[in-house]
């Protein structure tokens, strides 16, 4: 079965190049790295220092986080992907359940992917460092995969 994709609208990025500081790229990081309480249980994630201060030294961070681009609160459900995958997930084949309410939460995950994507063309990312163990950031997970599928190189770190 062919991988399903998302048409986001193909975009000239908003910052050419040379005009980044010191002509640095953009590159897409998990908001929670920068210690943005916005994982799922609304506390702040283990801080990435070392990663941050390594990555701010040739790209220009460009923090995101699709459950709430997607729609979801902070804080959330916590489901997972059961041993599934994101691409299981974009092609239709598995639906992603909250396990404390039993609704089917995969718009929110698919939507926020496809903001992420946006993103990512919109300033030019052509990588994203993602945080790992996340049904939508994981580099197996719903937006790890889009961003795959669309030629951005995923990191997955944690």
């Amino acid at each position: 079965m062919k991988p399903k994709q998302f048409p986001v609208p193909a975009q000239t990025p908003l910052f050419p190049e040379e005009s980044l500081p010191g002509g640095k790229a953009p590159v897409l990081i998990s908001a929670c790295f920068l210690g943005f309480p916005c994982r799922w249980h609304g506390r702040p994630a283990k801080r990435r220092d070392k990663l941050i201060k390594d990555l701010k030294k040739k790209y220009v961070l460009v923090p995101v986080c699709p459950e709430q681009l997607g729609g979801m609160p902070t804080p959330r459900t916590s489901e997972t992907l059961c041993g599934h995958t994101g691409a299981e997930v974009l092609d239709g084949l598995y639906r992603i359940i909250a396990p404390e309410t039993g609704e089917d939460v995969t718009r929110f995950h698919v939507n926020g992917s496809r903001y992420v994507l946006n993103i990512a063309r919109t300033v030019g990312a052509e990588r994203a460092y993602l945080e790992g163990g996340s049904p939508t950031c994981d580099k197996e997970g719903v937006t790890g995969e889009l961003l795959r599928r669309n030629g951005v190189r995923v990191i997955r770190v944690g």
